[in-house]
């Protein structure tokens, strides 16, 4: 049973350096002792989630994937990330990206705020009118917002950086005219996988 809770004490340690969020317990046979284990993602599973593992189904991140994905807009607010300025709405964005490891070439250079739904779209991106989870709101104001929660009435709510100057701001909005269009970039996810001796 030591060798249990060992076990389980280093995934999630593992889990915590890679940005996983354990919601079962995993318990390994003796004879998978010493043999890799890999962990995959599925989506809609419910005994695994990873940060960067957004669903089409979900209707909101957990409390640990909002608090990651704040750091991660800040950080690209501040340093500015993959050719977007500093203390720029822009930049938040591309940080969160970034941190999701949605490939550069999709989101880099999209231009201002307003031009990200027409360019995303022409790099072969799903934009439409419909929010969800992981996407990205692209504002006809020169705007861009990541969203977290769409609720059942249809609001949904954004994390934004440069929102009147501010590093970060949340708010619960619902579809305007100002809105251009929802970039899915969640739909270019991939599987996280990691390999570790047990």
């Amino acid at each position: 049973m030591k060798f249990i809770k060992k076990l389980a004490l280093g995934i999630a340690m593992i889990s915590s350096t890679w940005g996983l969020v354990m919601s079962s317990t995993v318990q390994a046979s003796a004879d998978q002792v010493g043999q890799p284990v890999v962990v995959t993602p599925v989506q809609g599973a419910d005994s695994l989630t990873t940060s960067n593992n957004l669903t089409n189904q979900s209707s909101a991140l957990t409390e640990q994937q909002v608090l990651e994905t704040k750091m991660a807009g800040q950080q690209g607010f501040y340093n500015g990330v993959d050719g977007y300025p500093i203390n720029q709405c822009t930049g938040f964005v591309a940080g969160i990206l970034r941190h999701q490891q949605i490939p550069a070439n999709l989101y880099a250079y999209l231009g201002n705020g307003d031009q990200w739904a027409t360019n995303a779209q022409k790099r072969g991106l799903q934009v439409d009118l419909q929010p969800r989870v992981g996407s990205v709101v692209s504002f006809k104001s020169m705007h861009v917002a990541y969203v977290t929660q769409v609720h059942p009435n249809g609001t949904f709510d954004i994390i934004e950086g440069n929102f009147e100057g501010q590093s970060l701001h949340e708010r619960t909005m619902s579809i305007t005219d100002d809105v251009a269009g929802f970039i899915h970039f969640e739909n270019e996810l991939a599987p996280v996988q990691i390999n570790a001796s047990v």
